[in-house]
């Protein structure tokens, strides 16, 4: 294999010369009329002065920095729009007398200030007894157990993809959902699943932060008891 002696002497000078212009900071200080003549060629403008080339960095960084700063208050507003919906819901949960009820609360206004078109509540039938007007609410133990083992492998919180049989499993048949942040109920995820579900694929992802959605979820377990009756 050849080496090009003079491309790898002119890659060495190179170098030395970044070297040299780090370790003395002052030289173009003690060398003001060269900072004048010096060029450096430019994709848009041919050549530019290295004052104009800086000032031109420092104005990209500025308008990078205003970009980041915009997308920090735009995030800002918007977490704070979202705890105060969850901050907001708790009175009218407190309010409901059934599970239908408890559902239609948290499907309409997940709903109508979030933008979650799908929400499901579910109970595990093994460990929790719906009242006749809320069986539809129920989960037959084994399809209970498989959700617990896949999507959410043992996890009480799950966000992400969610294939055809569990969306229509969890949401119903011809539902519209291909995201989903699913979350147990119960201290050990015993007594049933809460969920919703979004059109955008990347809505919810692996991740996510799920403190609000596990509040919401403790919440609805102090529930539970006064809506249906446990099987123990």
């Amino acid at each position: 294999m050849s080496i090009d002696m003079g491309a790898l002497e002119a890659m060495l000078q190179e170098n030395q010369v970044v070297d040299f212009l780090k370790q003395h900071p002052d030289f173009f200080l003690r060398h003001k009329a060269l900072l004048e003549e010096l060029t450096v060629p430019h994709e848009q403008r041919g050549a530019v002065s290295l004052f104009d080339l800086k000032l031109e960095r420092q104005r990209e960084r500025l308008q990078q920095l205003e970009q980041e700063r915009q997308e920090l208050l735009s995030n800002a507003s918007r977490n704070e729009f979202i705890f105060r919906v969850y901050t907001d819901i708790y009175p009218a949960l407190f309010a409901c007398t059934s599970l239908r009820q408890l559902w239609k609360c948290l499907h309409s206004t997940f709903r109508e200030r979030l933008r979650i078109p799908a929400c499901a509540l579910w109970v595990n039938q093994a460990r929790v007894k719906a009242k006749r007007f809320d069986k539809p609410y129920e989960m037959e133990y084994p399809l209970f157990q498989r959700l617990c083992l896949y999507p959410m492998a043992d996890q009480l919180v799950y966000f992400g993809r969610v294939n055809d049989c569990d969306r229509e499993l969890i949401f119903g048949q011809g539902s519209l959902v291909h995201s989903m942040a699913l979350l147990r109920l119960g201290e050990y995820g015993e007594w049933g699943f809460l969920a919703f579900g979004h059109a955008n694929p990347q809505h919810y992802q692996p991740g996510m932060d799920s403190l609000l959605l596990e509040q919401l979820g403790r919440f609805v377990t102090l529930l539970l008891p006064t809506l249906a009756r446990s099987c123990e």
